[in-house]
C-alpha cells in the first residue's frame, strides 16, 4: 500500500503545492488511488531526470563513440571499475589517456565523462586548440569550462606548441586543475614531451603536475 508521507513528499519535488501541503485530501479513495498517484509521480520525476540528464549530456559536448570493451587487459579492467566509482563532483582526479591514432581514446574519455554525468558532475568536452582560444578569447564557452567538475581535454599535443603557446598551455592547464579535474587525451607519449621544442623545465614541471596522483591509461 503507498504512503501518504511519501505521495506529498514527490508531489513537493514536483511543485505540487495542493497534493504537498495535505489541501487535497489524499486518504479520500473515492478521489484518487493512492498507489496509482504514486507510480504517476514517480514516473514524472524520472521523465524530468531524463530529460535534464539529456540536456546536460548536450551541454558537454562528449562525442558519441563507443569504446570497445572487449580487447582490454584485467589491468584496464581495474582502472575502469575505479574510474567508475570516483566522485568527480567532489574529489579532484586527473586521468591521462595515451595512445596511438584508432586506439579508443576519445570515447574511453567519453565514456568515463559520460558516467561522471550520471553521478551528478558538471562535464565538458574541448580540444586544447578550443581550449587556449577560450582562456585568450574569454567567450561564451569560457565560464562552462570554469564551472565544469571535469574538463576532457581532447587532442593534447597531437602537434608540438610553439614556445609562447606553450606557456599558455602550462598556465591554463595549472589553473584549471588546481579545483577541478582534467582528462588529458594524447597521442604523444609522455617520455617524448620533453623532446618538445621550447622550455624543458616547462614541459617537465607541466608533465610531473599533470601526472601528480593520476590515473594514466595506455592504450595499444
Amino acid at each position: 500500500m503507498a504512503d501518504v508521507a511519501e505521495i506529498r513528499r514527490l508531489a513537493k519535488k514536483l511543485n505540487l503545492t495542493n497534493v504537498a501541503s495535505g489541501a487535497i485530501d489524499l486518504n479520500d479513495e473515492s478521489v484518487s488511488n493512492l498507489d496509482y498517484l504514486q507510480r504517476i509521480l514517480m514516473e514524472e520525476i524520472a521523465i524530468r531526470t531524463a530529460n535534464k540528464l539529456k540536456g546536460i549530456r548536450a551541454a558537454a559536448m562528449l562525442p558519441r563513440k563507443a569504446f570497445d570493451h572487449t580487447r582490454i587487459s584485467e589491468g584496464l579492467k581495474w582502472q575502469l571499475s575505479r574510474l567508475k566509482g570516483h566522485d568527480f563532483a567532489n574529489e579532484r582526479m586527473n586521468v591521462l589517456i595515451v595512445g596511438d591514432c584508432s586506439t579508443g581514446k576519445t570515447s574511453l574519455a567519453a565514456e568515463i565523462g559520460n558516467d561522471a554525468l550520471e553521478k551528478g558532475a558538471r562535464v565538458i568536452y574541448v580540444t586544447l586548440d578550443d581550449l587556449v582560444f577560450e582562456a585568450k578569447a574569454k567567450r561564451k564557452r569560457w565560464p562552462k569550462i570554469l564551472d565544469a567538475d571535469l574538463i576532457v581535454i581532447d587532442d593534447v599535443f597531437y602537434v608540438a606548441p610553439e614556445t609562447e603557446e606553450l606557456t599558455l598551455i602550462y598556465r591554463t592547464l595549472m589553473f584549471l586543475q588546481e579545483t577541478r579535474s582534467l582528462i588529458v587525451i594524447t597521442n604523444r607519449p609522455l617520455s617524448s614531451w620533453k623532446e618538445m621544442k621550447g622550455d624543458p623545465h616547462l614541459i617537465e614541471t607541466l608533465q610531473r603536475r599533470l601526472t601528480q596522483d593520476a590515473q594514466i591509461i595506455s592504450l595499444a
